[in-house]
């Protein structure tokens, strides 16, 4: 079918959300060769037309087809201000949900109307769309729902864009160190949304409208972010985001700590233990512990060696029902941080009612081991016990007593140590770098394994082998630790050399917790797994109450289908830990470093080399870092350099280093 001829017509049509009178000139290809009011000529496909006029001008010149356009669209305009759509909507929302433009145009201006009336209707119909929607040449009339909705929708966004032009205002003051009134409602509106986007990122609520309003300001650092909401007493300067991020509370629900206070107060049962507080055990630890988790004891009979290990009753205190036990699994460890500790269990349990404090009885899990002058097990029992610490030590004083009172049990570590190394056992050893941070002073340490340090492990090691090897042999469903062999072994086990043994660590396969018992690689042990720290860890906890309720009854407390659902938790749980743990030592070191060791040689260890760049191990503080390198330099791995950190942004985690001169 032929199409009609709108040669001398007036088509609307919109153009970038605005719309335009033309005056079609004929037809091409199917499109309408229209003349714009510009005095350009365009292609107008079909499909945009809005409106056309019934009326169709001659006129054969083009200023005279130009006058046309420009009085009809001024004429239009005129009329579309003289609508009041409100008015016109209130006569037909509660008669029609459809209506063509030309019946409407007759309604609102009466009878007589002409293309320019219906022309200008459409026209402020498109512009205002609250009360009508123009759709496929019909105007549909919205209901009074849909008008409330559109009517809280433009206020909301023009309570938007006002307030981001305030927050523009104030940001900008102060980032120039001036005063702006601010209205509190967009303070608090945005200092909300600066530390939801510095938390995380582009996951925040706002996440958009807020990188945009940085942008505008110039802020989009997130150093220049944490300041702001420093200078508006949000954050504190040491503010430990990773805390914020991961939602992790110092303080223990209101409902936990009551819960924890109440077990305490009823106290453990001395039914089915057994009393060992004629023993001596002694605790031996560092100096700001305290919470206590194991003790050890020994006696030489007959040449031979009993060795007590005793891991403190943690269970008794947190049975498996209680929103305790919950709490504990959700936090999964102590977060041991350089300025805070965050305890796995309130401190009413973890320092007190289960800790292992001397002079004071305490319900325990012993390891009573036979062992032979070479470190052979003899033969081993686990009990439910009473104990009660003869002495407290701390590592310092324990190192002291390795040549006297400490030297048996000293003498049988070591023979252990040779007996897991024989296994296959790969001991890598590079020094800890302690950090606490006392009275905003950050106080570093270098820790070096001590030979009462080294006691304290490998009877730990001991008992937790000990610990697998009876759930195994019982078919005690369990935890296990394993460790898959390393890639590469490149030391045999025992070596000092801190190049060697940081290499060797690259090469280790990553620990995993498994429902089967497997060869643990790095400790040269066919079976493993972790009990002696019920206070500080969820997973030794859990196989506390294996053992203790398979003790007491002959049964396991947990069948193998709730071990999963906990190892599901708990690997969530202890990921956070790590993150938390790994972060927040490495602000503190970088922050350290700028305060104590920048502009200083300080000795290195070449690590990697890639090519116009060295990694470095810093000896003094166990951290690499990336150091550029002169063409004429060549180095090789395990080389030794003097190298200085220049700048340090403990905040951004970023630290630029170069070589000595």
């Amino acid at each position: 079918m032929k199409e009609k001829d709108l040669s001398g017509h007036l088509i609307e049509f919109a153009e970038q959300g605005r719309i335009q009178t033309a005056y079609c000139l004929g037809q091409k290809d199917r499109r309408l060769r229209v003349l714009l009011l510009s005095g350009r000529e365009e292609l107008l496909p079909r499909t945009r037309i809005l409106h056309i006029s019934k009326r169709a001008y001659r006129a054969s010149h083009r200023q005279e087809q130009l006058e046309i356009l420009k009085e009809a669209h001024e004429r239009r305009e005129r009329l579309k201000e003289e609508i009041a759509l409100e008015d016109l909507w209130e006569l037909v929302v509660d008669e029609a949900e459809e209506m063509s433009p030309e019946e409407l145009a007759e309604i609102y201006f009466g009878s007589g109307v002409d293309d320019d009336h219906v022309a200008a209707l459409i026209r402020a119909v498109l512009e205002d769309r609250l009360y009508f929607r123009f759709r496929e040449g019909q105007i549909l009339v919205h209901s009074r729902e849909e008008v409330a909705r559109l009517k809280e929708a433009r206020r909301k966004e023009a309570e938007r864009l006002a307030r981001r032009e305030e927050g523009a205002a104030w940001l900008s003051a102060l980032l120039s160190q001036k005063d702006y009134p601010v209205k509190d409602s967009v303070r608090e509106y945005w200092l909300t949304a600066l530390k939801e986007y510095l938390l995380f990122g582009e996951e925040a609520r706002n996440a958009r409208e807020t990188k945009d309003l940085l942008k505008r300001v110039g802020a989009d650092r997130p150093s220049k972010i944490f300041e702001i909401l420093v200078h508006e007493g949000i954050f504190s300067p040491d503010e430990n985001l990773e805390l914020l991020r991961f939602d992790i509370k110092e303080e223990f629900p209101e409902a936990v700590e009551k819960e924890a206070e109440e077990l305490v107060k009823k106290g453990f049962s001395r039914e089915g233990r057994e009393d060992l507080t004629h023993l001596s055990p002694v605790t031996i630890d560092g100096p700001e512990t305290k919470d206590f988790d194991d003790a050890l004891h020994f006696e030489e009979r007959d040449g031979k060696l009993l060795v007590g290990i005793h891991i403190a009753d943690v269970s008794t205190f947190v049975p498996p029902e209680s929103r305790l036990f919950q709490e504990a699994l959700s936090r999964g460890a102590t977060i041991y941080l350089p300025d805070r500790i965050i305890p796995m269990l309130p401190r009413v349990i973890c320092e007190e009612a289960a800790s292992l404090k001397e002079g004071v009885e305490r319900p325990a899990l012993s390891f009573l081991v036979e062992l032979s002058p070479s470190g052979e097990i003899l033969s081993f029992r686990i009990v439910r016990s009473v104990i009660k610490v003869a002495r407290r030590l701390v590592y310092d004083e324990a190192d002291e007593l390795l040549q006297g009172e400490l030297s048996p049990l000293y003498r049988l570590a070591e023979k252990l140590f040779e007996r897991r190394l024989a296994a296959g056992a790969l001991p890598v050893y590079l020094p800890e770098i302690m950090l606490r941070v006392e009275d905003g002073r950050i106080r570093l340490e270098r820790i070096e394994i001590t030979g009462s340090r080294f006691l304290v492990s490998e009877f730990m090691i001991l008992a937790n082998y000990l610990a697998a090897r009876f759930l195994k042999e019982n078919q005690v469903p369990a935890i296990y630790r394993s460790q898959p062999k390393p890639k590469e072994r490149l030391i045999s086990g025992g070596e000092q050399d801190i190049y060697l043994n940081f290499l060797q660590l690259r090469q280790m396969s990553r620990g995993e917790m498994l429902l089967t018992p497997e060869f643990h690689h790095g400790l040269g042990l066919p079976c493993y797994t972790t009990v002696t720290s019920p206070i500080r860890r969820a997973v030794d906890l859990i196989v506390e109450h294996q053992l203790c309720h398979f003790l007491a009854t002959g049964s396991p407390r947990f069948s193998q289908e709730e071990l999963e659902s906990f190892l599901r938790e708990l690997s969530r749980s202890l990921e956070v830990v790590s993150t938390v743990k790994n972060r927040s030592y490495r602000y503190w070191l970088l922050k350290y470093l700028r305060e104590y060791a920048r502009q200083q040689p300080l000795e290195s260890l070449v690590v990697d080399i890639h090519q116009r760049k060295a990694k470095v191990l810093l000896l003094d503080y166990m951290i690499t870092v990336d150091v550029p390198l002169p063409p004429s330099l060549r180095l090789e791995p395990g080389s030794r350099l003097k190298i200085v950190l220049k700048s340090i942004n403990p905040r951004e985690d970023t630290i630029r280093a170069f070589l000595a001169h």
